[in-house]
């Protein structure tokens, strides 16, 4: 099973969404061939890709884990993308829970 952590720092009072981690293997289908996968790592890499090349916005990720993280200040400005890919990863989810789970973090 995927397992997607929706991260939010909580800033006086109110939770920014602030990043994602996903760890896992569906199971849906062998390794190379699981679309399911697949479209978790797609939506992953165009976040990657989007908030470096696009917002030119220093984050921090980790690839063994596939976790991404921005600085809180630049949440507003980004959330246009940001929040596609959380509706995303969501709809993926939704459509496939036996393989995809999402969890939601808050960090102080």
């Amino acid at each position: 099973m995927i397992k997607i952590k929706f991260v939010n720092t909580n800033l006086n009072q109110e939770n920014i969404f602030t990043g994602i981690e996903c760890s896992g293997h569906s199971g849906y289908s062998q390794r190379g061939s699981d679309i399911i996968c697949a479209g978790v790592s797609a939506l992953m890499n165009a976040l990657v890709l989007g908030l470096e090349n696009i917002a030119e916005i220093n984050i921090n990720r980790s690839v063994a884990l596939m976790r991404v993280t921005w600085p809180v200040n630049e949440s507003e400005r980004i959330a246009i993308l940001t929040h596609t890919i959380r509706d995303s990863l969501e709809a993926i989810a939704n459509d496939n829970p036996r393989y995809v789970k999402i969890i939601s973090e808050v960090i102080k």
